[in-house]
């Protein structure tokens, strides 16, 4: 059974609605997989368009996926009222922005990477302006409209994208793998090494342990390209 695209909700009206299936939750996939309408869900699935790395100001790391592109970093601001919520905004193509929440030490994030196939792009997250209204305190963080806001430039994008790079192919190493062989073996061997592996280089997921998985694989995938 092929892989669906698209869930596709048709009304008494005659009128439809639909979701991209990757779109869905696991759960909810398993559910339908149950009833004979789509195959069980992968847990290594092909990898996303673009992956966000955050990076936190003591060192932690966290993996989100996007399956948009292109995808470009609009706006991060934090509001504050009974408790500290972050909110980041992405300008994909021919749609309406991104929009996803950072909930663990908003202020402490430090910089996002969003990487894709052969490229990524590097931003500094650093609050240089707060707006106060009412009981709400907004501290922007990143504005792409703002001048004093700026993607980092090439060299740093690629001295972090080659620190992960290089500790990725440490580790390989270390394990005696290689990525071709790492790329084609079966699901259970690759799900217990790329765990190893994000253990090892510090990755954690925000919300899906797949997108760990994937970003890895799209690493691997642009090692071997490098390779040839």
């Amino acid at each position: 059974m092929s892989a669906p695209k698209h869930l596709i909700i048709e009304y008494e009206d005659g009128s439809t609605k639909g979701i991209e299936f990757n779109q869905l939750s696991k759960p909810f996939r398993l559910e339908l997989s149950r009833r004979g309408l789509c195959p069980p869900p992968s847990v290594i699935s092909e990898p996303l368009k673009h992956y966000l790395l955050l990076k936190w100001k003591n060192g932690w790391q966290e993996v989100m996926g996007v399956d948009k592109t292109p995808v470009e970093l609009l706006r991060y601001y934090v509001l504050e009222r009974m408790e500290e919520v972050g909110r980041m905004a992405f300008e994909v193509k021919g749609d309406h922005p991104v929009l996803l929440t950072i909930n663990r030490l908003p202020k402490e994030l430090h910089s996002l990477m969003i990487v894709g196939k052969k490229h990524a792009k590097v931003y500094r997250l650093e609050s240089k302006t707060k707006r106060e209204e009412g009981d709400k305190i907004e501290y922007v963080e990143y504005d792409k409209a703002e001048r004093h806001f700026q993607p980092e430039l090439d060299k740093q994008t690629e001295a972090w994208l080659g620190e992960i790079m290089d500790a990725l192919k440490t580790e390989l190493d270390k394990r005696g793998l290689r990525v071709e062989k790492l790329l084609t073996a079966d699901q259970a061997n690759r799900v217990k090494e790329y765990k190893d592996l994000a253990k090892a280089l510090g990755l954690r997921a925000t919300e899906r342990q797949e997108d760990v998985y994937g970003f890895l694989r799209l690493m691997m995938e642009n090692m071997a390209a490098s390779n040839r």
